[in-house]
This record gives C-alpha cells, sequence and structure tokens, in this order.
C-alpha cells in the first residue's frame, strides 16, 4: 500500500509496517512503525494523526524514554537478576547506562493502535514473550509490556488515573510514592476484566488507602524494624525518631498494591531474604502479613482474625499462616502452624504466644549453649555414621556457629500451649529437632514430642 501521510507500507501479522527516515535509539538503523489493523479495514485517521504527533514530539518522546526504561529495570531488578542468569557487573541497578538497558531491551519498532494509542515497542532478554513498550500517547508515559500495548485495552478513572489492562484479569495504574525516604514507583493492581472494568468498591478502597497510605508504611516499618531487632518497644521509637526509618530499601519494599473487586487490599512486597513475595493485607483494622497468595485471594479463603494471632487460615492441622522472624542474625519467611483439633483458639494458647513475643530476643544464646551442648554429646556418633563437613568438625564448632547446621522450617504451637521452633539437623534426620519455649526456658526435643 501506498500511504500519502504514511508512505510505502506492507502488511504483516495484523499490522501495516513501514520504514522512517529517523534513527532507532542508541543504533544506526532506523525506526520502523506498525498500524494496527487486526481485520484489514484499512487505516483509520487518527491513527495518521498519530503518526505525525510523534514526528512533532520525536524529540520530547526519546528523551523521556530511556529514563522511564533505566526506572523500571531498577524497579525491577530482583525479578529480572532471578530471571537471566548472566547479568554482568555493570548490569547491577546502582550502576547500569542506559546503553545497558538498551542492549539488554533493544528497540524494535513503533506501534500505533487503531484508537491512536501509540507506543515504542522493545524486545527484552527477561521476557521474551511479552517483551516491554513504552506507551507515549498518554500525559503522563509509562512502561508496559509490549502485549499490552498490542492489545490495548485502557480507562482514565477519576480516582485512579490511567488504567491499562494486563490481557489477562486485571487493570494495572502507577503511582510514585516515598518509601525509606527515596521516591519508588508502586504498581497498582485492580482485579477485573476488560468488561467489566473499575468496581465501585474497588474506587472506595483506593481512597481508604490513599488516606491512610503514610500511616500503613508508618505501621509496616515498625514490624519490619521489630522483625531486626526483636524488640517491639525499640522499633516504635525508631520511626518515631524524626521521622527516620532506620531499615534500608532493599529489605523490604512495597512493589504492588492489589485490589480485588470488593474492596480488600493489601501490598505485594518484595523481600531481599526470600524468592517469593510476602502480602501485607492493609484493608483490615491493622496490617496482617500473610502469604502473596492468601492476599490476593482473601475474599475467598475461609479464615479467621485474632487480636494475638492475627488472620489464621484453616489447614488440616488447625490453623496456619506465615511468620516473618529474624533467627541467627538471618531473616526468613516461614509457616506458622496452630494444632488444635476442634480449631478453637484458647486463651492458654494466646497468653503462651504472646510470652514468645516477649522473649524472643532472649533465646539465641540459650539456643546456642544447648545446641552445643547436645552437639558434643553426639559427636562421636555421628563421626561414625555421616561425613561431616569440616566447618562441622568437632575443633571448628563453637557458639557462634553451631546454629548454622540447622535449618528452621515453621513455628509450631500445640493444641496444649507447647510452642516450639522446628528445624532439620543432621543430628536427628528422621524425627527432625525442635527448640521448645516453656515458662521462659528452652528445652531441645524431636519433632515427634510436640506432634
Amino acid at each position: 500500500m501506498e500511504d500519502e501521510i504514511l508512505g510505502t507500507l506492507e502488511y504483516k501479522n495484523g499490522a501495516w509496517v513501514g520504514r522512517m527516515d529517523v534513527p532507532l535509539l542508541n543504533s544506526d538503523g532506523n525506526l520502523k512503525f506498525g498500524i494496527q489493523d487486526i481485520n484489514k479495514e484499512g487505516i483509520l485517521d487518527v491513527q495518521r494523526e498519530a503518526y505525525q504527533t510523534y514526528l512533532q514530539n520525536e524529540e520530547k518522546y526519546k528523551s523521556c524514554v530511556t529514563d522511564l526504561l533505566l526506572d523500571y529495570y531498577k524497579w525491577n531488578y530482583e525479578y529480572i537478576s532471578y530471571v537471566v542468569s548472566d547479568l554482568q557487573e555493570n548490569d547491577h541497578k546502582d550502576v547500569v547506562t542506559e546503553k545497558e538497558v538498551l542492549e539488554m531491551a533493544p528497540l524494535w519498532y513503533l506501534f500505533i493502535c487503531r484508537d491512536g494509542s501509540f507506543g515504542f515497542a522493545f524486545g527484552c532478554c527477561w521476557d521474551v514473550d511479552n517483551g516491554i513498550a513504552v506507551l507515549l500517547s498518554e500525559s503522563e508515559p509509562r512502561v508496559i509490556s509490549r502485549t499490552q500495548l498490542k492489545n490495548l485495552h485502557k480507562l482514565n478513572d477519576p480516582t485512579l488515573g490511567l488504567l491499562v489492562h494486563d490481557g489477562d484479569n486485571g487493570w494495572k495504574g502507577l503511582e510514585r510514592n516515598s518509601f525509606f525516604g527515596k521516591k519508588e514507583n508502586l504498581e497498582i493492581e485492580l482485579e477485573g476484566s476488560v468488561e467489566e472494568g473499575i468496581t465501585p468498591a474497588q474506587q472506595k478502597a483506593y481512597e481508604k488507602y490513599l488516606r491512610n497510605k503514610e500511616e500503613y508504611f508508618k505501621q509496616f516499618s515498625a514490624m519490619m524494624i521489630t522483625v531486626y531487632t526483636g524488640d517491639e518497644i525499640r522499633a516504635t521509637e525508631m520511626v518515631n525518631a524524626q521521622g527516620k526509618v532506620k531499615v534500608t530499601v532493599a529489605t523490604a519494599l512495597p512493589k504492588t498494591l492489589f485490589i480485588d473487586r470488593e474492596g480488600n487490599y493489601g501490598w505485594d512486597v518484595y523481600t531481599e531474604w526470600d524468592d517469593d513475595y510476602i502480602g501485607v493485607l492493609l484493608s483490615e483494622d491493622k496490617p496482617y502479613i500473610i502469604s502473596d497468595d492468601k492476599m490476593r485471594n482473601y475474599a475467598n479463603e475461609e479464615k479467621v482474625i485474632d487480636d494475638v494471632l492475627g488472620i489464621l487460615f484453616p489447614c488440616f492441622m488447625g490453623y496456619e499462616n506465615i511468620v516473618v522472624v529474624r533467627l541467627v542474625d538471618t531473616v526468613y519467611t516461614l509457616p506458622l502452624v496452630i494444632s488444635m483439633y476442634e480449631r478453637k483458639i484458647t486463651e492458654e494458647v494466646r497468653q503462651a504466644y504472646l510470652t514468645f513475643l516477649m522473649m524472643r530476643g532472649t533465646f539465641w544464646t540459650r539456643m546456642r549453649d544447648e545446641m552445643l551442648d547436645y552437639y558434643m554429646s553426639v559427636y562421636d556418633e555421628l563421626e561414625e555414621n555421616l561425613l561431616i563437613p569440616e566447618h562441622f568438625e568437632k575443633e571448628n564448632v563453637s557458639k557462634e556457629n553451631v546454629l548454622d547446621m540447622l535449618e528452621f522450617t515453621k513455628l509450631f504451637i500445640s493444641t496444649k500451649a507447647r510452642i516450639a521452633w522446628f528445624c532439620e539437623s543432621p543430628t536427628d534426620e528422621e524425627d527432625g529437632l525442635a527448640f521448645e519455649f516453656t515458662g521462659g526456658k528452652i528445652k531441645r526435643i524431636i519433632q515427634t514430642q510436640m506432634l
């Protein structure tokens, strides 16, 4: 086809494809463009106008793209580094440049949608199938997936702003927040199909979130600092100290605000200590840490909310949730399992858990003593039956490293309000080891004694 505005065009894969006399970003080649026309109905005037708008503002669009890509790369670096195994030292988010990002995500073409929206489509080494794109035609350009651009469904909500559908089951928006003293992007994700749009419950939920988000983050900060210090009072003092929060951004950082169709909402939070995200439910009376899956399916989950134990979900043994805890100077996300035959939470269990929380900062010295004495007592037998690593040979083991041989697996509360950390240990491979906290004392037992 010859078009008086667009020039010589060839039809390929649902679009009319042409080439401009315009260089690519960071490359000597010329930029291609695609004019969407899936049903071969012809090019629309709104698409020609969009093409001319791009040409008239080309330098402005190009100047904003690299900043957006760098910002997107840094914000998604944890995921990207997990997916791409051969990232180089220069690709780290603190030192990466526009040149390196464009090598990993080279510009392919300008794509003009049926409604006149347009944006750059990029290749992408961390998501070959969906790629990434920069939607340029909006008042606030943003990074979306290449799939979203080619199947663009968008709406402008008076409260939530521009939303783009992900092509699956959710609308995506964007806002900027100050987390730990730094301005960071927060993706907004609203459950719903293209046909359903946004519900009034979701709009109200977002309005409530905006009113309370500073308090939410303050409470979440106190929760995380409590994990590190083991002291809730000290954590509160640190959060309130002249508005300064002594936690690094990489420790636990909200990435997405998820709002379901009923108006339940919370954060997906990246954690540096785990490949999986945690969920922080915000729509109840206070923030609760639960699994990311439970948060996203919260409306459909059977659950109870207890003032002491938090949100609990039924399991075959009674109730379960997760805890974020610092064990032997390392932070973990681990299961919390409460054994209850009739799923009735007793006051005895609540008091035992409160005592456990109050004393948790004092456990580790005593656990080290207990484990060291035990390990030395069984060492000769282990040496006969196991190949012991050099760093765990008798002369190399001390209070400082003896707990390194343990892999903590869950916090378990029995029907009789006994509380213990379960762990895997080379000393008890069949029955498993447990450290019970009763009456302010620590007792080493095997797990079957609790079960």
